[in-house]
């Protein structure tokens, strides 16, 4: 699965649905992936003190971050034109699709990408 943004953001900011769905999959050791956008975005957050950017770099290690390589970024073009994202969410979008794995996220306009599944939590 790879995990959008919001869904992070709402781990750290200690939503227990989402924390106890990450745990799950975490014991149960499926592959959760991040885009290196999301790892940029949390990295980026503007009330994360130097402390906290710490702690947000330790909890990342356990994603498998996806590079934006030269086919994640064809996508990612292809679905900004198609959808008329921002780059960071086709960026995202494009990295279930190219890692063939649902999309985990709280955002409903992600949900008009027809070419991937989503799960929400």
């Amino acid at each position: 699965m790879v995990l959008d943004t919001n869904i992070l953001i709402a781990y750290l900011d200690k939503d227990m649905r989402v924390i106890e769905a990450v745990n799950d999959w975490f014991s149960r050791h499926v592959a959760l992936f991040i885009s290196a956008v999301t790892y940029a975005e949390l990295l980026a957050l503007p009330e994360a003190s130097p402390t906290d950017l710490a702690k947000i770099q330790d909890f990342l290690d356990y994603f498998v971050v996806i590079d934006v390589d030269k086919n994640i970024a064809e996508t990612t073009a292809a679905l900004k034109r198609k959808y008329k994202f921002k780059f960071p969410d086709a960026a995202i979008a494009a990295t279930a699709m190219r890692t063939r794995t649902a999309l985990v996220t709280r955002d409903h306009q992600m949900h008009r990408v027809k070419e991937i599944q989503f799960l929400s939590i």
